[in-house]
């Protein structure tokens, strides 16, 4: 299992960003949605590169076969 990593920002006027490392597909926001409910609206969100790898996670891999 990868380890994941946060960076949480907040700048001089208050602004918070949240950079996750070591996560793919949408685990990230998985893992940033405590966090983004609790700050409020999300004004701005750009997805890493991992974002668009697939994940090892069979937990999370949909199967669409009919």
């Amino acid at each position: 299992m990868d380890k994941e990593e946060l960076e949480i920002t907040i700048d001089a006027k208050g602004q918070v960003s949240i950079k996750v490392a070591g996560a793919k597909g949408g685990k990230c926001l998985d893992i940033t949605k405590p966090i983004e409910e609790a700050l409020g609206e999300v004004k701005v969100r750009e997805m890493m590169p991992e974002y668009y790898e697939q994940t090892t996670d069979p937990g999370k891999v949909r199967n669409n076969q009919r």
